[in-house]
């Protein structure tokens, strides 16, 4: 395997198969698989290199962010809240599930082409792809020291700062808010995030397929679990 696909896809495949403590059916496939994830990251990397800010830190926090440039950002910090959480718990098979949703996010304004022109789209896409190489860094430690050298940074990913999350960035513009009749799932609702416990219910009864739910009942309780569900007891 190692020979066929290299060290890191093994390692990847390892990692993701399963949770760490328990057994896999193998699969050569899975190996093949995460080398093409592998192959997808230095393309991504390849493409950002144009664009590329060494210098995003003192650059960032003066630049009026576009609305895709702050949807990189909210991803990249949500990445590296949740890759860190599952690392320190050993759930290494999420930790890669999250660099694979990653890399799917990227892949539009990487694609696109729209930091050539959008700045604060190149400044976000300098923080991301940083990001992403040392937070792959502990599952491809070769492929990410490869790419860091890329970037023009010296030295192995190992020695680099850990990145870090701003809870701020990682926050939900909106949320999709469960709904409950009887505690059964009949709709979901979009909401801005910080939506009062009243402003939840309202959505949530406001819905047409509640209604039709609730057509013929009373309404005796509404239970609200804020950022997540709305739960109406009715008969």
């Amino acid at each position: 395997m190692v020979e066929s696909y290299g060290a890191d896809a093994l390692r990847l495949y390892l990692l993701f198969k399963a949770p760490f403590n328990a057994d896999i059916e193998w699969e050569n496939k899975g190996v093949e698989d995460l080398s093409k994830f592998l192959s997808r990251i230095f393309r991504m990397v390849e493409a950002i290199l144009p664009v590329y800010a060494e210098n995003w830190r003192d650059l960032i926090g003066f630049e009026e962010l576009s609305q895709t440039a702050k949807e990189v950002r909210r991803a990249t910090h949500q990445t590296i809240r949740n890759a860190s959480t599952d690392i320190e718990r050993f759930s290494f098979n999420t930790y890669v599930s999250w660099l694979m949703k990653f890399v799917n996010t990227l892949s539009k304004p990487v694609s696109s082409g729209a930091a050539n022109e959008d700045r604060s789209l190149s400044l976000a896409l300098s923080e991301a792809i940083e990001a992403l190489i040392l937070l792959i860094a502990p599952g491809a430690p070769h492929s990410a020291d490869e790419l860091w050298s890329s970037l023009g940074k010296v030295g192995f990913t190992y020695h680099a700062e850990w990145p870090k999350f701003d809870e701020e960035l990682a926050k939900e513009d909106v949320l999709t808010i469960a709904i409950q009749v009887a505690g059964k799932l009949r709709d979901t609702v979009e909401v801005p995030a910080g939506a009062s416990d009243k402003e939840l219910e309202d959505a949530a009864l406001a819905s047409t397929k509640i209604q039709a739910h609730l057509e013929g009942k009373t309404v005796r309780k509404v239970i609200v679990i804020p950022g997540k569900l709305v739960n109406i007891v009715a008969n």
